[in-house]
């Protein structure tokens, strides 16, 4: 059901007259051949900085102006709320309404809310949004320091169960198995898990996770649960689909129904949350376990100066190489410094010719591997007079340059982007000790790469508390 109560099925969608032409006209030829191809399924590999944005609401678009699908009955999936409030505007802006742009735990929660009622007699439990207080409570049961390095990642340990179909007395094996590394012992985490789910029950709640997880025992359990939504949604749109993890990867399917009409939508050399559960294989293999599917790639790079994209090639290991169709611009800058105070006075002084030449300071960014490293460089920002901002939830705080980690900046660009603190020991972290786990630190290199636009600058300090450091090892310089 939406928010004003309307049962699924009758959920309609409408589109003002369009010229089809003008639609496809704003692409290029594979972006266009994104928005044309239906009554298959459809995989893209969508370089960084390709439009795929634009290519999929195109798609959506020019498939309801064509009658090739009803957008009334359309289910369009993010990764965050932010980027599918940006696919709903951009529809509505072409004329099209109705479209359900949701993440997967939006459209799991209005689901879950309005079968489980059905199915079982009784509301769906609360959604605990405040799942640190839980957390903190399980950790002091078992005797765990209810420190907040370590509350976040049993948090995390605890959504990758979930998200990787993990019982709470299998964990500590497979965490092993996995390489995982958390500051406590894997059998403490083990029974901080189980601690949580009892805190969980005795307060009759779910969190987010479980969201997901009752979602899929709905639609795998109940044959009319499945067949009701099935007839609300037929026709799908997946993004960023490689950091889709194994519970997410079922629920598309239980959507889907192995009907033809999906569309999913990603980059393998931007999967950066494997840590989280997701997996780039579910993007990969699409077409190979679909017969009939359709792979598609997006490789035309609209964002960057070639210079920027041939040290993202250099750094890039899998995925698509980018072509840049921008002209030649600046050098990328390598610059390492004394230490990590003499790196910050100079990161600050680039800026500061950056905005000399007319960049405005919104439009720049500092990326760190981990938050402590910014602290440092947020003072020498406050004493040069220079705004900056932060990311809280998903909304930027104040106007200014941008502090923020790598992860954060996924989807993000700005115009000039310098990452600093890139040495080993920081990148790859110290914890990344697996070959899949360098992989995905490497991968992390190449999403804050490919944030910038015109100026890159990556920076270094060679001493770090008395120790002699060297540049991150895959930086080609």
């Amino acid at each position: 059901m939406d928010s004003g109560g309307v049962k699924m099925s009758e959920v309609h969608g409408t589109v003002d007259p369009m010229d089809s032409s003008s639609i496809l006209d704003r692409l290029d030829p594979d972006q266009r051949t994104v928005a044309e191809t239906f009554g298959v399924p459809v995989g893209v590999i969508a370089g960084a900085g390709t439009g795929k944005t634009s290519a999929m609401t195109a798609r959506l678009a020019y498939g309801a102006e064509t009658g090739a699908i009803d957008p009334g009955a359309t289910l369009a999936v993010t990764f965050t709320t932010s980027a599918a409030a940006e696919l709903k505007q951009r529809l509505e802006a072409m004329g099209v309404r109705g479209v359900q742009s949701r993440t997967f735990h939006s459209a799991a929660l209005r689901q879950a809310q309005y079968f489980w009622p059905e199915v079982y007699g009784c509301a769906l439990p609360r959604v605990e949004d405040r799942k640190d207080i839980l957390v903190a409570q399980a950790c002091r049961k078992v005797g765990i320091p209810a420190a907040e390095p370590i509350l976040h990642e049993i948090s995390g340990e605890i959504s990758w169960t979930k998200q990787t179909n993990v019982l709470p007395e299998e964990y500590a094996e497979l965490a092993r198995r996995e390489g995982r590394r958390v500051h406590v012992g894997l059998d403490d985490v083990a029974d901080a898990i189980v601690a949580y789910e009892e805190a969980k029950q005795a307060a009759c709640v779910i969190d987010l996770d479980d969201l997901l997880l009752c979602t899929v025992a709905l639609l795998a359990t109940q044959p009319e649960v499945a067949r009701k939504v099935r007839a609300t949604y037929r026709y799908f749109v997946f993004d960023e689909f490689q950091d889709t993890s194994p519970v997410q990867a079922r629920l598309a399917d239980l959507w889907v129904g192995g009907r033809g009409d999906v569309c999913v939508v990603g980059d393998p050399a931007q999967t950066i949350h494997s840590f989280a559960g997701s997996r780039s294989v579910y993007l990969e293999n699409f077409c190979v376990s679909r017969p009939g599917a359709v792979g598609l790639e997006l490789t035309r790079n609209y964002r960057s100066t070639p210079e920027i994209l041939a040290a993202a090639n250099a750094v890039n290991r899998e995925g698509v190489r980018l072509t840049a169709v921008r002209g030649s611009g600046a050098s990328v800058e390598f610059a390492p410094a004394e230490d990590p105070l003499q790196e910050s006075e100079d990161t600050a002084e680039w800026l500061e010719a950056r905005h000399r030449d007319g960049i405005e300071w919104e439009s720049m960014a500092v990326l760190f591997r981990t938050h402590a490293q910014a602290e440092a460089l947020r003072q020498i920002l406050a004493d040069h007079n220079i705004p900056f901002s932060y990311q809280k939830g998903e909304v930027r705080v104040r106007p200014g340059v941008w502090l923020g980690t790598l992860h954060s900046s996924k989807g993000l660009e700005w115009e000039a982007v310098n990452l600093a603190g890139l040495h080993d020991g920081v990148l790859p972290h110290p914890l990344a000790t697996t070959p899949a786990q360098i992989a995905e630190e490497r991968r992390l290199l190449y999403v804050g790469m490919t944030r910038a636009k015109s100026f890159l600058r990556v920076s270094w300090p060679q001493i770090v508390d008395g120790r002699i450091t060297s540049q991150c090892r895959f930086l080609s310089v």
